[in-house]
């Protein structure tokens, strides 16, 4: 299939792996897909399915086969409605308001054992169409420990024909017994020069000039480059985030220390901004449900985590930038602390206080030198 090389943008290898499995017979009945955000796990998952489930398979001069991406199981698993395919992901709800209207707000964002107990009640059917059935849990690391103790049996007596693949971008949360029973590929980073290939397939006439900004944002995960390149080309001239940041750290470095606590209120803010625009991004017939108000602490930790991403972006361009120069070393340092707030706001640090330190000490920094 000619769109496969940019389908799987970097992650060939490990798909053609997968792929000689499954002519062989060896399709693993769980397979989990971990890497970090954005890298292309979910369309990595939907390429397998649609392998699984195509009707006219073509084969490869590897000897391995990809899907058609013409017959009807192939469409309906690209759109979602295949019989046989099913995806499931952290509910998204809210009480309804006291009028009745439908609930705009997100509250959760937590894999709780009622899901756990529908996507194992979808894996007990028969397949309706064919041999084979493939289920994908989404944010797997959002399962709690009661979901996981849940699908146990499943994983351990799947159905025939059934595969379940989950999806998620910190295995090492998944309880021992979980992993176990999975079959793990973990995709990485991807090269510049693929995500340039792929994006000038996208927009053969793409601005040179918006590339390597494009690139910087991204830093290796195509689903942040392919984010960039539609705010910056399909958004009404939306102005880029990573050139949000660099405004932001040029307004953030003519401060003193005691600014500190304002600049995490502000960082809060346009990291929750950020999140409600990728979610009306990702579902435009529903914008209503981006409203982040009452929003769980994970959805938050998650908004912040990816502001920092791009803070950690500019720090790395002006510390490369700075060559041996004296402030050098201050962005270096300062790269190294967001780095370090990053992981430990993932792993349940206070955001505010967790914030309110960092930006205290690259200010702090920046009196020094």
């Amino acid at each position: 299939m000619s769109t496969a090389s940019f389908t799987l943008i970097g992650h060939e290898p490990r798909f053609t792996a997968l792929a000689k499995a499954a002519i062989e017979g060896r399709v693993p009945q769980t397979l989990l897909i971990s890497g970090e955000p954005h890298l292309g796990k979910s369309t990595f998952a939907r390429y397998f399915a649609q392998l699984l489930l195509c009707e006219n398979p073509q084969q490869l001069k590897n000897g391995t086969s990809c899907p058609c991406g013409e017959c009807l199981s192939c469409h309906q698993v690209e759109i979602g409605s295949h019989p046989d395919y099913g995806v499931f992901r952290p509910q998204v709800s809210a009480a309804a308001n006291a009028s009745g209207a439908a609930p705009s707000d997100l509250v959760s964002s937590i894999i709780g054992v009622g899901l756990a107990r529908e996507f194992s009640l979808k894996a007990q059917s028969s397949p309706l169409i064919g041999s084979r059935k493939v289920l994908v849990m989404e944010q797997a690391d959002r399962m709690n420990a009661e979901a996981q103790n849940a699908l146990l049996k499943t994983f351990e007596e799947p159905a025939r024909g059934l595969t379940i693949i989950l999806l998620c971008d910190n295995a090492s949360v998944l309880l021992p017994t979980v992993r176990s029973r999975c079959w793990e590929i973990r995709l990485g980073l991807v090269d510049d020069g693929q995500i340039e290939q792929w994006l000038r397939h996208l927009d053969p006439q793409l601005d040179a000039s918006s590339l390597p900004v494009i690139l910087r944002a991204a830093r290796g995960r195509p689903g942040l480059a392919w984010r960039e390149w539609q705010r910056t080309h399909e958004s009404d001239g939306m102005q880029s985030r990573l050139a949000q940041i660099e405004q932001w750290v040029d307004q953030f470095n003519q401060n003193m220390p005691v600014a500190a606590l304002r600049f995490s209120g502000e960082a809060q803010k346009l990291a929750l901004q950020w999140w409600e625009e990728d979610l009306a991004l990702e579902n435009p017939e529903n914008s209503e449900m981006a409203s982040l108000k009452g929003a769980d602490s994970k959805i938050a930790r998650s908004a912040v985590a990816l502001f920092l991403d791009t803070l950690m972006a500019v720090y790395r361009a002006r510390w490369r930038e700075a060559a041996s120069s004296a402030a050098s070393e201050r962005w270096a340092q300062g790269l190294d602390q967001i780095g370090k707030t990053r992981h430990y706001i993932l792993r349940n640090a206070n955001t505010n206080l967790a914030l309110d330190v960092l930006f205290g000490r690259l200010l702090a920094a920046r009196q020094i030198h």
